[in-house]
């Protein structure tokens, strides 16, 4: 066995000889950034061999520069050990998950309350049960029944009760003095307590993204939105794409049930910090309602996704499902209280943006209207006269800042917003930290400033110093360098960095995000020819999801990302899946309009149209 010691966390632990450092990391707890999962695609897990430095893989040899080889940098995915080794992990690959960020979405629920009525499938009623006695030997089961029925209680014969609750009436009753308050669903009593709770019903939304969680905590008798909290997705320590997940879960040794687990574990951490902030008892929580793309709710339900990833592309189930805490191993609320999935699309369209078409009422509203859900997965939507048509088109990781020499995801650190005139800079970093990278936003509106400057021409290339406008200022100019692989240009001196090195922008980030913008483009091109429309008459453009709420909507026309539409046309809707989820919680008719429109959604299969490879080669043009 080899002793494995990992600094600054001076944590030891032992090996067998052959084991990764990526393995090794995992096996001590320790969570690194692996946008490829693993697969010594991004040269993101840069780690430093302090002592038994490997010889350098071809791999890294190509991800890693000459320098950072000679000094023992290695990829923990392509490093194999097979001596005791010190392996330094930079704070800027390490996984944080103790983050918790308030989701600034309380009282979005009022906004769109006009939308639909609320219609709980709950009912919470106070009952003030007469007492028994040699003249009244009525059942207490009956006794309860009884008292529904004075409260004008429908289907009263048609209830059930489980066991477990029959087992606490007896007790509860009696020393509640006989005024207890019964929870019914669906004709079945979910919960029996003490007193008076009736004004005490909840539900949680919950919008399970590849990256992010989001869990609402909604008082159901008046739809208001009590709290709210979002936390990173632990899945992406497997990769940052619904392809790395599927992967993982085909692991011998449980990956699919790992997965399960690890996300089981976030919506209780959630489910834990909302009830907190809102100061409830969970126990009062009936009703969960889950929404996410069509990887995302197989491996919540524990469904092999393994049919997702190839061709012909097919789910386990696309259908809504209803089902019982007690279904899902793990999960902490009342074992009683019910579940409800929103239905998929397909396989890469799904619950997420299902609930984003009924929170947007694109599905009843006879203009053209464009959703546009950008990620490593971006979904496209058209509307058109109440008719819908969906495609998902494999963007690639750039906009998440996969992929990208200094790229990292939206968080503490990020440069998230780039302004550059002829002689200056300027650019806003989240939470106004030391530069730790730069996230999409960012890299987006870098690239539009200096298509600008014509610093980028045309066909994407980033040009030299002395081809650049006169005008430009010796400050700029400088900043473009020649490199080994075509030229980059210097964003942020080392000073500046929280790490002492230089950021760029290079030229094979900018063809990554040539690639994704072009993806999304040839998307929207394919929906338009579809149903025979030019782009102009496109009368709304909704960006949907975080890195639409963030993004410069000029910078993303500028580099051709969306069309060149007046930019009033275009607005950010911001978490419209969490929305969606959460009017679905409060309204039983809303589930059944959702359902409806899953079936009328036509989805455009891209891999089986030609046409779709003309337009993406069209759209990779600046």
């Amino acid at each position: 066995m080899l002793k494995i010691t990992f600094l600054p966390d001076k944590k030891n632990i032992e090996v067998n000889q052959g084991t990764t450092a990526l393995e090794a990391l995992e096996r001590a707890g320790i969570n690194i950034d692996t946008p490829c999962g693993g697969k010594g695609i991004c040269g993101k897990c840069k780690i430093l061999i302090n002592t038994g430095i490997t010889t350098a893989t071809p791999i890294e040899e190509e991800l890693l520069s000459e320098e950072e080889i000679k000094k023992g940098f290695r990829l923990a995915c392509q490093a194999k050990l097979f001596k005791d080794t010190i392996i330094e992990v930079p704070s800027e690959i390490r996984l944080d998950f103790k983050g918790v960020f308030s989701s600034n979405l309380k009282g979005d629920i009022h906004r769109i309350k006009k939308n639909f009525a609320l219609d709980s499938n709950l009912k919470k009623v106070f009952l003030g049960l007469e007492k028994p006695s040699l003249d009244d030997q009525r059942s207490d089961w009956e006794r309860i029944k009884d008292g529904l029925s004075l409260k004008k209680i429908e289907n009263i014969s048609n209830l059930k009760i489980s066991l477990p609750i029959l087992k606490k009436i007896p007790l509860l009753i009696r020393k509640a003095d006989f005024r207890v308050t019964v929870t019914i669903c669906n004709d079945e009593i979910m919960d029996l307590e003490s007193d008076n709770t009736a004004k005490k019903s909840y539900g949680m939304a919950f919008d399970i993204g590849t990256t992010t969680v989001v869990g609402y905590l909604i008082d159901l008798g008046s739809g208001e939105e009590l709290s709210a909290v979002a936390k990173t997705n632990p899945q992406i320590i497997h990769g940052d794409d619904v392809i790395s997940r599927i992967g993982f879960a085909q692991q011998p040794k449980g990956g699919l049930e790992k997965l399960q687990k690890e996300i089981v574990i976030t919506l209780n951490e959630i489910i834990r910090e909302t009830t907190q902030k809102a100061e409830i008892d969970k126990s009062n929580i009936y009703e969960t309602v889950i929404v996410g793309n069509t990887c995302m709710h197989h491996l919540f339900l524990g469904l092999n996704p393994i049919h997702l990833a190839p061709s012909p592309y097919i789910p386990v189930i696309k259908e809504s499902l209803s089902l019982k805490v007690k279904d899902i191993p793990g999960l902490s609320l009342n074992p009683a209280a019910n579940i409800y999935m929103l239905p998929n699309i397909s396989a890469f369209v799904g619950a997420d943006i299902l609930a984003g078409i009924l929170s947007t009422s694109m599905w009843r509203e006879d203009k053209t209207i464009l959703l546009v859900d950008l990620g490593t997965n971006g979904e496209v939507v058209l509307g058109l006269k109440k008719k819908l048509w969906a495609c998902s088109v494999a963007a690639g990781p750039a906009f998440e800042g996969a992929r990208i020499s200094s790229g990292m995801r939206a968080a503490e650190g990020a440069i998230n917003k780039v302004k550059i005139d002829s002689k200056f800079i300027i650019y806003k970093v989240i939470e106004d930290g030391k530069v730790r990278g730069i996230c999409g936003s960012g890299l987006i509106d870098l690239i539009a400033e200096l298509l600008k400057l014509g610093l980028i021409n045309k066909s994407g290339k980033l040009i030299g110093r002395e081809e650049g406008n006169s005008e430009l200022s010796e400050e700029i100019r400088k900043r473009i360098i020649k490199g080994q692989k075509g030229n980059k240009f210097l964003l942020v001196k080392g000073k500046e960095t929280e790490n002492g090195k230089p950021l760029y922008l290079t030229q094979r980030d900018i063809r990554e995000v040539q690639l994704a913008k072009a993806a999304i483009f040839a998307g929207i091109k394919i929906l338009l020819k579809e149903v025979n429309i030019p782009l102009e008459d496109i009368q709304e453009i909704l960006l949907a999801g975080a890195f639409g709420n963030f993004i410069d909507k000029k910078s993303a026309v500028r580099i051709g990302l969306l069309p060149n539409l007046p930019l009033k046309k275009i607005e950010s809707v911001g978490n419209a899946a969490g929305r969606g989820a959460e009017i679905t919680l409060c309204s039983n008719k809303m589930r059944e309009v959702s359902e409806e429109i899953s079936k009328k959604v036509k989805y455009v299969e891209l891999s089986s149209r030609p046409d779709f490879q003309e337009e993406f080669i069209k759209a990779m043009i600046f």
